[in-house]
């Protein structure tokens, strides 16, 4: 499976590649239930009175009223888009899950879509989330970078592979954490910063690209990384980008309070 948080790829975190290409992955995934990653919310857009709500990103609930996901998945939105997060929900566009309008969004004042550093952003629902219904839970944030070669969990609904089909049903695939030092190596001096963590397998192809709108990275139920960026879809020798989400604690706390939210 070959997922990204986030710009937009179809039904899960989008990610945006070297090439300047969107894109979501997770390669060589397993289809899984909700249930084995409840803090995860499929994000609906609607940009005009015209459309419909469709699947663009993903988003990860951190509170029963804030969620978190890439920046890259609200930057320069029209005026009039509606969000929908749809928690509790195994597919991208089903009709599966609970429905909650996002009140409010707004991303990192720093998000730079050229470098796509500061790549997060934090969305406020209209009412609270229930997180007494199964596949609904909340996420703590992992406080210190996890050791290189630690395995960690990504999942969304991402294309399984590169320029192919993306998956309607939720996901999840593992890979282990790279050195800032080797991402470096491989993506040039500048493009990683401390604001950046890695993740996938330099040799076999199977790292995933992006995440469904932002595919969360995780390790003992406690959120590493949002999909950023990385070079096309699970190609060896190129891990993914994640936005590392700890950098970001005090600007998402501040932002919550500052809306009020919880």
């Amino acid at each position: 499976m070959c997922i990204p948080l986030l710009l937009l790829a179809i039904g899960f975190a989008s990610v945006i590649s070297i090439s300047g290409q969107p894109e979501g992955r997770i390669i060589n995934g397993t289809t899984v239930d909700i249930a084995r990653h409840p803090y995860l919310v499929s994000l609906r857009y609607r940009r005009d009175e015209e459309s419909s709500y469709k699947h663009e990103c993903a988003g990860v609930i951190i509170s029963e009223q804030a969620l978190i996901t890439s920046a890259q998945c609200l930057y320069g939105l029209p005026e009039e888009t509606k969000l929908l997060a749809v928690a509790g929900a195994n597919t991208r566009n089903g009709t599966d899950g609970f429905i909650y309008p996002v009140a409010n969004w707004t991303h990192h004042p720093n998000y730079d879509p050229v470098t796509v550093d500061n790549d997060i952003g934090v969305l406020l629902l209209d009412t609270p989330l229930n997180l007494t219904h199964f596949g609904i839970s909340s996420i703590g944030i992992r406080p210190e970078r996890p050791a290189v070669g630690r395995l960690a969990t990504v999942a969304g609904w991402g294309y399984r592979e590169e320029w192919g089909p993306s998956s309607y049903k939720l996901e999840q695939t593992e890979v282990p954490v790279v050195s800032s030092e080797q991402c470096t190596q491989i993506y040039g001096a500048g493009e990683v910063t401390e604001r950046m963590i890695c993740a996938g397998f330099l040799k076999e192809a199977v790292t995933p690209a992006k995440a469904t709108p932002r595919g969360p990275l995780v390790i003992d139920g406690q959120l590493v990384g949002l999909v950023s960026w990385g070079r096309g879809c699970a190609r060896p020798n190129y891990p993914t980008v994640y936005c590392y989400v700890a950098s970001f604690v005090d600007w998402i706390e501040e932002t919550i309070a500052a809306a009020g939210g919880q």
